[in-house]
């Protein structure tokens, strides 16, 4: 059974207005943390440690996650929230 690596999705943000100030703020990129409950997968930003601890699963943003089942990267990709097979790597 093949395992992969998988990255987080990400958004990128940035200034939103057009003045002259805005010049001054750089884009960011932020990224989302995947938490499985009751058997859904969904996306979060800001889960607390209280928060983490009532999921089953969960895959901090910003990091690269490795030995991710082939089961679980079906699974994750049916689930429709925007991750998609550039999400993961073959090990």
């Amino acid at each position: 059974m093949a395992t992969y690596t998988f990255v987080t999705p990400t958004l990128e943000q940035g200034p939103i207005g057009r003045h002259r100030l805005f010049t001054h703020f750089k884009q960011r990129t932020k990224s989302y943390t995947v938490i499985l409950s009751s058997g859904v997968y969904s996306l979060t930003q800001y889960p607390s440690e209280d928060e983490l601890a009532t999921y089953t699963a969960y895959y901090i943003g910003g990091c690269n996650h490795t030995g991710v089942s082939d089961t679980v990267r079906t699974a994750m990709i049916a689930a429709g929230i925007g991750i998609d097979a550039t999400n993961f790597t073959a090990e």
